[in-house]
């Protein structure tokens, strides 16, 4: 289901007009300037259809009886692992399970996943939510091994095709928070025209993104849009870490970057290490996750973010309520499943603020026409 979704954004960015790629010897690049992508007042091509199971077919569970248990391929110091964590107190807070109801194992990987399983089921755990997306095959073998378990997996796309009513998938549409900072990182990027900290001829924007697959792409292209919407000949570099969680290599691909001269950096990646470079050479930076302003706290203009808490307490909620959890389930900005962080002060106008303001007040579309 995920993959579909990006996959469709992705192509439906680069089919029309996105033609212009540029090189740089340091880095590997690609560009993705997005052009005539509109949905307003028509059917949103990149909201999932989501399908359900006939309600009551299973029996309400007491909030008593309910252990629920999360799977993270990371630690709590990674950025991943801290923005779910923060979606489970929310969702605590909003179902009134109790902390010994609930069990987040981290450190998850192939060697360890199907054990970690056999051992959180004989401990009770009826609910499980899998993080990590190269778990599926794993995860979805355990579905089948146990069927009185509901299993959620993020990002994965063999729901429908594996036909089991306790396997779900789950994401949201991060890319729509991306285009919104871009459009923060846009406004900046004008403002730091203006006073001729930067050049119309070196408007380059950096991006360090975990890997080249549609969700990723997805999100760094939506951000590229939201800048261009303000100035329009902006460019961008990605550079491609290949892979999540180290700290060493998310910081070199941004000391490459600075090292091209960007004015601007945006980042897909699990760590701070972004950020920590873009405070030691004073480049503006859009984050993922969670804020990044205790570690940028002059350059992190804000952050692209997903709030897990609407998924977690909404199958949550399924299971006590004696309903069917969705098999494929995506939602978006407009559904409060993924938004920006806090907006920097130090970097951001009344103006700009206005903008998003009017953003959440209407009803966010994602259009980039």
């Amino acid at each position: 289901m995920t993959d579909r979704i990006y996959a469709e954004c992705e192509e439906r960015y680069m089919s029309r007009n996105l033609k212009r790629i540029v090189s740089f010897v340091l880095i590997t690049v690609m560009i993705a300037s997005l052009a005539g992508c509109s949905f307003a007042g028509g059917r949103n091509p990149f909201r999932a259809e989501q399908s359900t199971g006939e309600d009551g077919s299973q029996k309400k569970v007491p909030v008593s009886g309910l252990k629920v248990a999360f799977l993270f391929p990371s630690d709590s110091g990674a950025t991943d692992t801290m923005s779910r964590t923060e979606g489970i107190k929310k969702m605590q807070s909003e179902t009134g399970l109790t902390s010994d109801q609930i069990k987040i194992e981290e450190n998850i990987s192939k060697k360890n996943c199907e054990k970690k399983v056999d051992n959180l089921v004989s401990e009770g755990y009826t609910l499980i939510f899998s993080k990590n997306r190269t778990m599926e095959s794993i995860i979805l073998e355990c579905a089948k091994k146990y069927p009185d378990v509901e299993f959620c997996q993020e990002g994965g796309k063999e729901a429908k095709d594996a036909g089991l009513s306790n396997y779900h998938t789950y994401y949201t549409r991060l890319f729509e928070a991306y285009h919104v900072a871009g459009l923060v990182a846009g406004r900046r990027l004008v403002e730091m025209l203006n006073d001729g900290r930067v050049s119309p001829e070196n408007c380059n924007i950096g991006f360090v993104a975990s890997s080249d697959s549609p969700a990723v792409i997805s999100c760094y292209t939506a951000f590229f849009t939201g800048i261009q919407k303000e100035y329009s000949q902006a460019h961008m570099l990605v550079r491609y870490v290949g892979g999540t969680g180290v700290y060493d290599n998310d910081g070199k691909a941004a000391r490459q970057l600075a090292l091209a001269d960007v004015c601007i950096m945006g980042q897909f990646v699990s760590t701070t290490a972004v950020a920590a470079v873009c405070a030691e050479n004073d480049i503006p930076l859009v984050g993922n996750d969670i804020s990044l302003i205790s570690t940028a706290p002059k350059q992190a203009l804000t952050s692209a973010v997903s709030d897990w808490s609407s998924y977690y307490t909404y199958a949550v909620n399924c299971v006590l309520d004696g309903k069917a959890i969705d098999t494929d389930w995506c939602q978006g900005y407009a559904d409060g499943a993924n938004a920006i962080s806090q907006l920097n002060d130090k970097h951001i106008t009344e103006e700009t603020v206005d903008k998003i303001d009017e953003l959440t007040v209407n009803g966010y579309e994602l259009e980039v026409n």
